[in-house]
């Protein structure tokens, strides 16, 4: 933007990190976005408020829940969902972010709307334009690897489109669940992170906000004093779900 857009977009409650459209919710983790931990209980560890909303307004049934990626209404970007399943969505926990990394993991969106860290997982996952769009018949290697077979780069890449191991492999919550500690378990959500994921590959580009040059195993590793600190910042405040809502991702598009 020139000196005059800037101060123009100031003038009307813009700043450079939500008209970048950054995700400014506190996130400890090495994740692009907070972890919807949420969304990896199992069925029948749900209340029952959030199965009536599951099943009533984004037709969720215990199967379809249980196995991330089977249900229709998660082929959709978040804001292309119908308006009930989207308030059912935000009802749940999700925004715009959060849906569309860890539950479509940006499957829904065109080509031309990938830049960045986002175009680098992409690439280095094995695809092209041509093999995105559907121009030829053909998938990149990594989509037949599990987990354990993809290079720490292309791990790097998975956890950008925020794939973790169990999802990556689609494996039904009921079986990682930890079923005697009540919550997910798999997934770290602060520490740092794995020897096994590379995050150097966004050196250049930057990670989901985290500036280029600043990449690598500390990313996302704050502690709890540090979370305290950026959320009490007026550089890191919550968004609100009602505006996030609002925000339309370039390029998403709708499944019919």
């Amino acid at each position: 933007l020139t000196d005059n857009e800037k101060r123009a977009a100031n003038g009307i409650c813009y700043f450079k990190d939500n008209w970048d459209k950054h995700d400014m919710n506190p996130n400890p983790s090495f994740f692009p976005h907070p972890v919807p931990n949420f969304r990896y209980r199992p069925w029948d560890e749900l209340d029952a408020v959030s199965q009536n909303v599951a099943a009533n307004m984004m037709n969720y049934t215990e199967d379809k829940w249980n196995s991330l990626g089977t249900s229709v209404v998660e082929k959709n970007t978040f804001l292309n969902l119908g308006s009930e399943q989207r308030a059912g969505a935000m009802d749940l926990g999700f925004y715009t972010h959060t849906w569309d990394c860890f539950i479509n993991h940006y499957l829904a969106y065109f080509w031309s709307s990938f830049h960045d860290d986002l175009l680098v997982a992409i690439e280095t996952l094995g695809w092209n334009e041509a093999m995105w769009s559907g121009q030829v018949n053909l998938v990149p290697p990594s989509e037949n690897k599990i987990w354990i077979d993809l290079t720490p780069e292309e791990r790097a890449a998975a956890t950008r489109l925020c794939y973790f191991k169990e999802i990556w492999d689609e494996e039904p919550i009921p079986r990682w669940y930890d079923y005697e500690a009540g919550m997910n378990t798999v997934v770290t959500t602060g520490g740092p992170v794995p020897q096994d994921i590379d995050l150097e590959i966004f050196e250049i580009t930057g990670y989901a906000g985290k500036a280029p040059g600043d990449v690598g195993t500390v990313v996302y590793t704050a502690t709890g004093a540090e979370v305290e600190e950026k959320e009490s910042s007026s550089s890191y405040r919550l968004v609100s779900l009602s505006a996030l809502a609002f925000v339309l991702p370039m390029g998403a598009f709708l499944f019919v």
